[in-house]
């Protein structure tokens, strides 16, 4: 039998090219087996297709861990002592101050696990170490029944039941898988582990690191009370608690961050606040997806309906006695962890330009300050951009004499009208954020000093006119008067756009910027409450407390606008002296 002939290279280049190759294989090359070929080349063919084809997802694959879980053991935890310390040293060994320490309670060898940085060594010792060392009758554990930690939560298993009773804390509960146990840890609690049982006791024992309460330093008050929050939400939660001594008074706590898992608490009356807005804040809390909150305005940013407005829909405090105001009115509350403000909502604009002071002082002169206020604001708004388009497109607008004067004055500045205050608008904040960033006494003698030195250098050296100074510097002046902090950004942002759109279309376009902000002012909402309440739409009975303040006699219902389920408050009257002699 004749030996197969190998094919040459022109055959094998035939053949690649098409799949007709191997019938000119069978022509040319009679004696070679092209049955072989023919298969051969089918396999390969099958072997690129099967790569280039996707995947199938429902085939089984090896377990990998899913992106932004932490790497560590999934599930329950096992009841060999030994499994559990080797794999939480393997996960948590890493960090420095993770400690493990073993120790041998009658004829049962425990481990207490926990972060040396996050809980309290010395009260740990005390509490817990100190009891489980005490002298153990043999088998001691094994007689007591099985008991529960708190009503209603999984049974503790034996020896967890008999340390716990020896142990002197009260935040104690029963772990069962791996997540759980991290996570306690990580919050700062301890973990006891015992040999022979499928669990830990986390034991809560955390280190709190907190400031004093100080006075405020956003919402300044003359005469009103000096305490503000702090970043817990314990001594926070505290403060609230002791101004409204109200069992209706609901605190409800949400985990909020994938990584940070910071804790977020929600403050409501249960028998005034709309039920409809509760569940709505309840819904956007439970859905946030995050890594972490790096502040109160990310959580903020997170919950706003329009977050391309550059109106807050929200208000930050830091004074209890404003955040306990608002509860009652019906308004909730929401507090985050490590953040000294908190965000009231839903909110308007009247109650944004309202001020602590307003509420301990008579009403006749919080309605006037209201009234200043209000107007002061709208000054710092509309006073560069309207000044603007009469001197360079509208000089007829202006009065002779004074023309005569602003005239005179502008003769020598070398720089246009529209230029010379964008110039001075852009001085100003360069002035404000240096005060702001520097010390206090730096500060404020850098705002001081520099406003008077380069306001001065600049009209003596013709780069700008007296009257430019004066009015950016009302402007400047009238902005300090914002109550909350954002609504004074707000307010300047707004004023250069108004300057954009007066330095391009004159009076036409300020009037038009007017126009396109308060198109949109009348349309946002906050929480399904118009931003315009009770203004647009018209509530003439919620004007007592909005553009001005009657006297709290005649302040007995609450916003119509905030739907509560009890519009009255309780009457504020007292007997007069009259009353009494009559009686």
């Amino acid at each position: 039998m004749r030996e197969k002939e190998k094919p040459s290279t022109m055959s094998r280049r035939l053949f690649s090219v098409t799949p007709r190759s191997a019938f000119r294989c069978m022509y040319f090359f009679p004696s070679w087996d092209t049955r072989h070929i023919i298969t051969s080349k089918r396999k390969e063919v099958s072997r690129m297709v099967n790569f280039f084809r996707p995947k199938n997802r429902n085939q089984t694959k090896k377990p990998t861990m899913e992106r932004g879980t932490s790497r560590g053991p999934t599930g329950p935890l096992q009841q060999s002592l030994q499994e559990n310390v080797q794999s939480l040293r393997s996960w948590l060994g890493k960090n420095t101050d993770f400690a493990v320490n073993e120790l041998l309670c009658g004829d049962c060898r425990v481990a207490l696990l926990f972060f040396t940085s996050l809980v309290d060594v010395q009260l740990l010792s005390e509490r817990v170490v100190f009891p489980l060392r005490e002298n153990w009758d043999e088998g001691s554990y094994q007689q007591q029944p099985t008991q529960r930690c708190e009503q209603g939560e999984t049974a503790v298993p034996e020896p967890l039941a008999e340390m716990k009773r020896r142990i002197v804390v009260s935040d104690t509960w029963l772990v069962e898988d791996w997540q759980s146990a991290v996570e306690e840890l990580m919050s700062g609690k301890a973990l006891l582990l015992a040999e022979g049982v499928a669990g830990a006791l986390s034991i809560g024992l955390a280190k709190v690191e907190k400031r004093d309460i100080a006075a405020p330093e956003t919402e300044l008050s003359v005469i009103g009370p000096r305490e503000s929050f702090v970043e817990i939400l314990g001594p926070n939660i505290t403060l609230v608690r002791q101004r409204l001594r109200d069992p209706h008074l609901c605190v409800e706590s949400f985990q909020v961050g994938k990584r940070g898992k910071q804790q977020v608490a929600l403050f409501y009356l249960d028998d005034v606040a709309n039920p409809s807005l509760v569940e709505e804040m309840k819904k956007r809390l439970a859905s946030i997806e995050t890594d972490a909150l790096q502040g109160h305005h990310h959580l903020q940013e997170l919950l706003e309906d329009n977050n391309f407005s550059l109106f807050p829909q929200m208000r930050p405090s830091e004074r209890p006695d404003v955040v306990c105001s608002y509860l009652l009115e019906g308004s909730v509350v929401v507090m985050v962890e490590g953040a000294a403000h908190v965000l009231i909502m839903p909110i308007t604009f009247f109650q944004l330009i309202t001020t602590v002071d307003d509420y301990y002082s008579s009403w006749q002169y919080a309605s006037l300050i209201r009234i200043v206020r209000m107007v002061a604001l709208l000054l710092s708004i509309v006073t560069p951009g309207f000044y603007l388009s009469l001197v360079a497109y509208n000089p007829e607008l202006i009065p002779t004499r004074l023309v005569i004067s602003m005239d005179s004055a502008r003769v020598k500045v070398a720089l246009p009208i529209v230029l010379e205050i964008f110039v001075m608008e852009i001085m100003i904040e360069i002035l404000r954020e240096a005060g702001i960033k520097l010390p206090k006494p730096i500060g404020q003698a850098v705002s001081i000093v520099g406003g008077l030195v380069i306001g001065e250098a600049a009209v003596n050296a013709n780069l700008v006119s007296p009257v430019t100074v004066v009015i950016v510097a009302l402007t400047a002046i009238s902005s300090f008067t914002a109550p909350v902090y954002l609504l004074g950004i707000t307010y300047r942002i707004l004023r250069f756009f108004l300057l954009l759109c007066s330095s391009i279309f004159g009076l036409y376009g300020f009037l038009l910027g007017l126009f396109v902000m308060h198109a949109h002012v009348a349309r946002l909402v906050s929480f399904g409450v118009p931003y315009l309440a009770p203004l647009s739409p018209l509530r003439i009975r919620d004007w007592m407390d909005s553009l001005f303040r009657f006297s709290f006699k005649r302040l007995t219902h609450r916003p119509a606008f905030l739907q509560p389920q009890n519009a009255t408050k309780a009457k504020a009257t007292a007997m007069t002296s009259k009353q009494q002699r009559k009686k």
